[in-house]
């Protein structure tokens, strides 16, 4: 998965400028933020009815940042300063743990509920080279362990599949070790497709998300400079609509084999105080069943 956000700071729902930036106290701001989540699903049914999956994952996020035009940087937190420059942090993310209990089949029309946990496994305490916490959104984990409910329908006929998922993120502790944790969050996705041959289809995906702010405080030395310093700068209400194909290899040596993309565009943004306006997300996947 790549997330790419840039240029255009909001403020709930509205652009902002630099004059407003300054007004409110920040003289650096993000011109570009990339995240890329590489996640291997390792999935086993010992049952029909039962599946379990362990997901794992590498992440690197990417930011480039400038100053604000006309703002001033008392020092006070220890501010970016330096015009504009970039900063990047990468390894181990959170592991998903899961199962996931078939509870209707009948006519081709499935329905499955998803009990499952994040184990904070990727790191929450990164700092930069002068000892200062980087941004809460350049940690790598929670550093919470995370309750992942959720609970999915499919259905097919014919040339035609579709479906629908409600899931969250609940945080189970007040706080990780570094004095904060992110917000809760829920996703409510559907979906449809259809195939175009044997071989390859098509889908289209609407997708809400929406999350609360950061709580908590980090209990060492950080920046207080951007928006993206600032805990109420974090979470809100989003709207996506995307569009895949999905391929699924028939013949050859890699017969079985099932290959999927999808571009995943922002058409509503309601951000919660100050953020970078959201570009879109890139999915690409390669699943193997035996």
């Amino acid at each position: 998965m790549y997330t790419r956000s840039g240029g255009t700071i909001l403020n709930g729902t509205d652009e902002v400028s630099d004059a407003q930036l300054a007004a409110a106290g920040f003289s650096a701001v993000p011109t570009e933020m990339t995240m890329q989540m590489h996640m291997l699903d390792l999935m086993y049914a010992p049952r029909d009815w039962l599946t379990f999956m362990v997901m794992p994952q590498w992440m690197r996020m990417d930011m480039h940042m400038r100053e604000v035009e006309g703002a001033v940087d008392d020092g006070g937190h220890g501010g970016h300063g330096g015009g504009a420059h970039s900063h990047a942090t990468h390894g181990l993310g959170d592991t998903g743990l899961y199962a996931l209990v078939r509870l209707l089949e009948s006519n081709g029309h499935h329905v499955h509920a998803g009990i499952g946990f994040s184990a904070p496994t990727g790191a929450a305490d990164l700092k930069d080279g002068d000892g200062r916490y980087v941004h809460y959104m350049m940690q790598l984990g929670s550093g919470t362990w995370d309750f992942l409910p959720s609970l999915t329908y499919t259905g097919r006929a014919d040339a035609w599949a579709w479906g629908a998922q409600a899931s969250g993120v609940i945080r189970l502790a007040e706080k990780n070790g570094s004095g904060f944790r992110f917000g809760d969050a829920l996703q409510l996705t559907a979906w449809g497709s259809r195939s175009l041959t044997d071989w390859l289809s098509a889908s289209l995906r609407v997708n809400y998300f929406s999350q609360g702010t950061v709580k908590g405080h980090y209990n060492g030395p950080h920046n207080h400079t951007s928006p993206v310093d600032i805990q109420p700068n974090y979470g809100g209400h989003f709207l996506d609509i995307g569009i895949g194909l999905n391929a699924a290899v028939q013949r050859g040596a890699l017969q079985g084999h099932r290959f999927g993309i999808e571009w995943l565009a922002p058409v509503h943004q309601d951000v919660n105080g100050f953020q970078q306006k959201r570009d879109g997300t890139l999915y690409a996947t390669w699943a193997r069943a035996f």
